[in-house]
């Protein structure tokens, strides 16, 4: 399997997260969605997008690990800044073990009125 596919995996069977989101167990019903969700999508969703996949060289050179960085973006129903925060953390609850968190940064989109938060998940994949 691959980080990416794990990655949803873990997402989609995590109570935590199946509880704030609302998720099934079929991918097609699944609000858990890779770059942008579509037009129309319910909330509160995940989007995860690939940020940076780059081999780690040492010096001796390159070998086949590689760190793998994925942004989560977290979003809320409409004017819900703790129910972003709460799907946050909830997603890194249920990742912990698997890499480690870079980062969190809180978002406000206006056009939507949503809240957010990026979370910004590493891998080390040998």
């Amino acid at each position: 399997m691959s980080i990416i596919s794990d990655l949803y995996n873990t997402l989609n069977t995590n109570s935590g997260v199946r509880a704030i989101v609302g998720i099934t167990s079929s991918p097609q019903e699944s609000r858990i969605y890779p770059s942008i969700a579509p037009d129309g999508a319910a909330y509160p969703l995940i989007e995860y997008t690939v940020i940076s996949d780059a081999p780690i060289s040492t010096v001796a050179g390159t070998n086949d690990m590689h760190r793998m960085r994925i942004q989560l973006s977290c979003y809320g129903l409409e004017h819900d800044y703790d129910g972003a925060k709460a799907l946050a953390d909830a997603v890194v609850a249920a990742l912990e073990g698997t890499g480690y968190q870079e980062f969190r940064i809180d978002l406000y989109d206006p056009a939507t009125k949503r809240h957010g938060v990026h979370v910004d998940w590493s891998y080390l994949d040998p």
